[in-house]
């Protein structure tokens, strides 16, 4: 069985067209047979819940690292981080999906560039983190910016 990891943006950095395509992509990588989806239930919707909504239509497995606080490295407690770094161990292959732009109506916070890959191409996201830390451990990774 192949882990396939799937992580990227909240559901409000994304349009209705910028959504559409990204379930599309999430059908599609989990298309393959023997492969159990690994991703961590961000509280704020996203790439997070619609991989784990097709996961469960299409009926394959999957392995959810939820966090029990909604903080990045809280002292002791299973945050953000540790979610990240468990998920990046597990995938064999972990995809991160982001938006090229923020939508014209967003209304937090807005990074120039995402200081994760040090470029301008796409927004910022915490799977871009988790993406780095995916080849830290010897694990294949693929960055899917999704354009309106």
């Amino acid at each position: 069985m192949e882990y396939i990891g799937i992580v990227g943006s909240g559901e409000n950095k994304f349009t209705e067209c910028t959504k559409e395509k990204a379930v599309e992509l999430i059908y599609e990588i989990l298309s393959d047979n023997d492969i159990c989806l690994i991703s961590g239930r961000s509280p704020v919707g996203g790439i997070d819940i619609w991989a784990e909504n097709i996961a469960d239509e299409i009926k394959i497995p999957k392995i959810i690292y939820a966090p029990k606080v909604f903080q990045w490295n809280p002292y002791g407690q299973y945050g953000y981080k540790q979610r990240n770094i468990d998920i990046a161990k597990k995938s064999n292959i972990l995809h991160c999906i982001v938006p090229r732009v923020y939508p014209l109506n967003y209304l937090g916070m807005r990074f120039n560039y995402c200081y994760h890959h040090g470029t301008n191409d796409h927004i910022k996201s915490g799977g871009c983190w988790t993406l780095k830390q995916a080849l830290l451990y010897g694990n294949k990774t693929v960055l899917h910016i999704i354009n309106d």
